[in-house]
This record gives structure tokens, sequence and C-alpha cells, in this order.
């Protein structure tokens, strides 16, 4: 490899890269198009066999189900944000006089707020 392969390295990884995002993304918005087509498609069928009020009583669910995963993953952020908090202020901390130590306080507050969050959404 000559001097000109040596930026070879980069772009190559950088295409290879991007192309790897692209198709993360198109899988991802596939997904999210035959999750809404199946729901509509539950809706109709349930429709037609139970009525409104059945209808009604499935998207509830569905909003119910899906508020009570994203309040799991706030609250699993938080605890990794507090704990990663927690663990940079010990290991930063070098003794006395210097308080550089105290920047972990801002993901050990950040991860104790989304804790909090998630524990009064719930009560509400």
């Amino acid at each position: 490899m000559g001097p000109n392969g040596v930026f070879l390295i980069p772009i190559v990884g950088s295409i290879g890269f991007f192309s790897v995002i692209a198709v993360a993304f198109w899988a991802i918005n596939r997904r999210r198009e035959r999750e809404s087509l199946h729901h509509g498609e539950t809706v109709r069928k349930i429709s037609e066999a139970h009525g409104q009020q059945a209808v009604l009583d499935y998207v509830l669910e569905v909003e119910r189900i899906r508020t009570r995963r994203l309040q799991s993953a706030y609250t699993v952020g938080g605890i990794i944000a507090a704990s990663g908090g927690a663990g940079l202020m010990i290991f930063l901390f070098p003794g006395p006089g210097n308080g550089v130590y105290l920047v972990a306080l801002i993901p050990l507050f950040i991860g104790v707020g989304l804790i909090a969050y998630t524990q009064l959404a719930r009560r509400a």
C-alpha cells in the first residue's frame, strides 16, 4: 500500500459505517410499517366482531402497555446514569483540595431525576 492507500482506509470505513446505518434505519422503518398495519387490522377485526367498546378497551390497553414499557426504559436509564455518576465520583476523588469529582454529580442527578420522574408518573 503506497502513500495514497493510507487515505483509503478511512474512506472505506466511513462508507461501510454509513451503509450499515442506512440499512438499520430502513429495517426499523419497515418493522414500524408492519406493526402499524398489524395494529390496524387487529382494530378492524375487533370492531367487526365485538363492537366499538371492545376497540376502545383494546386501544387503552395497548396505550397502557406502551406507557409501562416507556417508564421501565426511563427507570433503567436512570439507574445506569446514577450508577455511572456514583462510579465517576468514586474514581475521580483525588483527595482534599480538588473538587473535580463534583463533575460526577451531573449524571448522578440526571439518573436520580429520571428515576423520580418514573416513580411520580406511576402514581399519577
